[in-house]
């Protein structure tokens, strides 16, 4: 797995720009450069807990019963529900990824300031969309488009990677057919200010009254030494804040 590392956001593009030809490169930004690409039921702590008695896919049917009283409409089928269940943080064996670079950037920078981050880039090959009716049914590795459940998958430009075997890590299945970008932990503060002035912000990408509380939490904390209401109201005027 190539890995490239960078301390700027100048140089975050700069490491971009080797896709920007590419219409089958997806995006995974990670808080901790550290951290496996596992998804949550594959992670340790879920993935030890389950048993006989409450398989990953019983925890997903139980998920499902009950949900049903929470939603205006249905999904048509499994595959929708158990990206419904992913997007809301049910432990599901489906792997967040998105087709636009700099939301990859977002969520690899605007946590866990003190370590370094990532970004992983894969680029899809054939076996997109299984056929399965079943999620649990399907065997390997494959690129999963789910229907725009929500205004959040699509601001988001989601997109899931699901594989069999949730408690073996990307890396070791994908291998050389990934690459990392690592980001300098010291460059984060500069990237989130970088990212925020083209538009990617916790209000763009979340579009609910949480994002923009977040948003104008983080635009506060970020103000120093000048009238933070002025600068506001110029910013707002003259667009700086991006309204999504």
């Amino acid at each position: 797995m190539k890995d490239i590392f960078v301390q700027s956001f100048t140089d975050l593009i700069g490491a971009l720009e080797h896709y920007k030809d590419s219409n089958t490169c997806i995006f995974r930004g990670q808080a901790n450069s550290s951290w496996k690409l596992l998804p949550k039921s594959g992670r340790p702590e879920f993935s030890k807990k389950y048993s006989k008695r409450l398989p990953e896919q019983g925890l997903f049917e139980s998920w499902k019963r009950y949900a049903k009283y929470f939603v205006s409409k249905e999904p048509l089928n499994n595959w929708d529900w158990l990206a419904l269940a992913q997007h809301h943080g049910l432990a599901t064996r489906l792997l967040d990824w998105t087709k636009n670079p700099l939301i990859a950037a977002f969520f690899a920078v605007f946590e866990e300031e003190n370590t370094d981050s990532s970004i992983y880039c894969y680029h899809i090959k054939d076996g997109t969309n299984p056929i399965e009716d079943n999620p649990f049914d399907f065997k390997g590795f494959s690129i999963f488009f789910p229907s725009g459940l929500s205004s959040r998958i699509l601001s988001q430009r989601g997109i899931f990677t699901i594989s069999s075997t949730p408690n073996i890590p990307l890396e070791t299945l994908l291998q050389d057919e990934l690459q990392k970008i690592t980001i300098d932990k010291k460059s984060k503060k500069e990237i989130i200010q970088s990212l925020s002035f083209y538009g990617v912000n916790r209000m763009s990408i979340f579009q609910d009254l949480d994002g923009l509380s977040d948003h104008l939490n983080d635009y506060l904390l970020s103000s120093e030494k000048q009238d933070t209401r002025k600068k506001l109201e110029s910013d707002l005027l003259f667009n700086n804040i991006p309204m999504g």
